[in-house]
């Protein structure tokens, strides 16, 4: 009996593990076997998972290995019946198959969510090929279809992302054009740093030989800078740390030993939710009583911006004190302890966010320790604020704004008063100065100062002012006060600007933030393959 797909009903998979266990007690014939299929899913009972034999098929590791298998899905005898441009055009679809299956270890530089690319895929795109050439008496060889074919509906149809479309399509721009009939680096804008030729055209047996010369793997191959696999490399150390944290029962960490300096990890939880009381009870911001200070013509989008960021600390704020004030009570014996007091005790004990906080905080990947400095500095900002509330701060850190889209809004909507444009036809330009937050004495002409953005994948170069490469072992780089200011958008694209987006912490998707414009003397495509974006808040990085 073979039974596919069985993670897709949890609840009938408990029924299943019952009637495998009626079957065993009844002694079923000795041949009867079950074949189970599934995707790896939490809701298949531990019983099942047990008493299976379990096989895994999954892409292999590395990008030789992924050519090697991309390559053998086509056998010799079909290979060496194909016309001459389709070998080449077959081998430049599998290393691009290769490097789309192998981006996904560089977590969110290499993709902003998780695609199921297949061999299907591979094969679907290559028998578009052969119904595209072999029929075709034209010697113009059909790049714009097949990219779009390629790009938007074989691999395309799979991403939903817009900026991954964009990285994917840059690919096949890249490797997908007449050069490659000849002679093309497959080591996309390496700038001699690592080089792999595509092969000359030849047998079957001459592209098995080229692909065993591949040099050893980097992440020059994927476009990236070799600083991406110091990222996923401590991304993956991480993991298996907190894994085998999870697993050694962290939390008795503290045990009961004879050490004076050694604290339970309750003692822990309760001297850290006093600190974190003490450092937020007095924190709340009259926003009734600044709003009625202002008339309604001296309330603009910016004051309307401030005042929404107070609500928003205001009631996180609310939410801490009155949840750390319960669990105080709870330590003292007064309050019974529930679950939810149970968890935030473990959340203060193991530095990590409490689940109502995340909910109503702002985007950030911070332990706690890291999130409560930068609580302080979003509060002091506001507080500058407050004070003079008909002026906003002359540069205004979005790193440090609950919903820093908001304010980028209210540059449109001023630009719309000012201008008498319509908002949904305008959208926010930048403009990178040479100055730092401190060196700004006066408001910006037009538009608005901010800070608080780095460079993921890149960095900025404010002698040549443009984008450069990365300095080997540093992940990320602050950038100079931009100006933000808001224009009619255009369709037109400058060669020397990369449309860089931007996200409110280092994980990116779901938490974009809007498309900065950065000068550039490389190409714009170089830094779309390297994954470069500007992050608002890096953590603890």
């Amino acid at each position: 009996v073979m039974l596919q797909n069985i993670h897709l009903m949890p609840k009938w998979c408990i029924e299943l593990e019952k009637k495998l266990d009626v079957f065993a007690v009844e002694n079923s014939h000795p041949n009867f076997r079950v074949f189970l299929s599934a995707d790896p899913n939490k809701g298949i009972p531990i019983g099942i998972l047990e008493r299976s034999i379990k096989l895994t098929n999954e892409p292999p590791q590395g990008m030789l290995a992924n050519l090697r298998r991309s390559f053998a899905l086509f056998s010799k005898e079909d290979f060496e019946d194909r016309d001459t441009k389709v070998k080449c055009i077959l081998f430049a679809l599998c290393h691009f198959h290769s490097l789309m299956l192998e981006r996904k270890k560089f977590g969110p530089m290499g993709y902003n969510m998780k695609y199921p690319f297949s061999a299907g895929d591979l094969r679907d795109s290559a028998q578009v090929l052969y119904n595209y050439l072999e029929g075709s008496s034209s010697v113009k060889i059909p790049w714009d279809d097949l990219r779009y074919i390629f790009g938007e509906i074989m691999y395309g149809g799979h991403i939903v992302d817009d900026w991954d479309r964009r990285m994917c399509e840059k690919y096949l721009l890249y490797f997908m054009r007449d050069e490659l009939l000849d002679e093309i680096e497959m080591v996309p804008y390496a700038d001699g740093k690592l080089s792999w030729p595509s092969p000359q055209p030849g047998p079957h047996e001459r592209y098995l030989e080229h692909i065993e010369t591949m040099p050893p793997e980097s992440p020059l191959f994927f476009g990236m800078h070799p600083n991406a696999e110091i990222n996923f490399r401590t991304v993956q150390c991480d993991k298996v740390f907190d894994l085998l944290l999870s697993l050694s029962g962290g939390a008795d960490a503290g045990g009961d030993g004879d050490d004076d300096g050694s604290m339970s990890p309750m003692a822990i939880a309760e001297a850290t939710c006093g600190e974190i009381l003490e450092e937020v009870i007095e924190k709340k911001f009259a926003t009734d009583d600044v709003a009625r200070s202002m008339s309604d013509e001296e309330k603009g989008p910016y004051q309307f911006v401030f005042l929404q960021e107070c609500e928003y600390m205001n009631g996180l704020v609310f939410e801490m004190v009155r949840g750390l004030q319960e669990l105080q009570l709870g330590f003292k014996g007064e309050l019974t302890m529930s679950e939810v007091m149970e968890d935030l005790a473990h959340a203060l004990f193991a530095e990590k966010l409490p689940t109502w906080w995340v909910k109503l905080g702002f985007a950030s990947t911070r332990p706690l320790k890291s999130w409560r400095v930068n609580l302080q500095d979003r509060c002091s900002q506001l507080d500058d604020w407050i004070n003079d509330p008909l002026n906003i701060p002359k540069v205004v850190d979005i790193s440090r704004l609950f919903n820093p889209q908001s304010f980028l809004t209210a540059i449109k909507q001023l630009c719309c008063q000012n201008m008498g444009l319509e908002l949904d036809k305008l959208q926010v330009f930048t403009e990178v100065t040479k100055r730092e937050a401190k060196q700004v004495d006066s408001e910006a002409k037009e538009g608005a100062y901010v800070t608080g953005m780095f460079l993921e994948g890149a960095r900025w170069d404010s002698t040549a002012n443009s984008l450069e490469d990365s300095r080997p072992k540093e992940m990320f780089t602050g950038m100079p006060v931009i100006v933000c200011k808001a224009g009619l958008a255009s369709d037109k694209q400058d060669k020397n600007v990369y449309t860089c987006p931007t996200y409110c912490v280092p994980t990116r998707r779901p938490y974009f933030v809007f498309p900065a414009q950065l000068r550039t003397k490389a190409p714009p495509d170089k830094w779309v393959l390297a994954g470069v974006a500007m992050i608002l808040d890096i953590g603890g990085a």
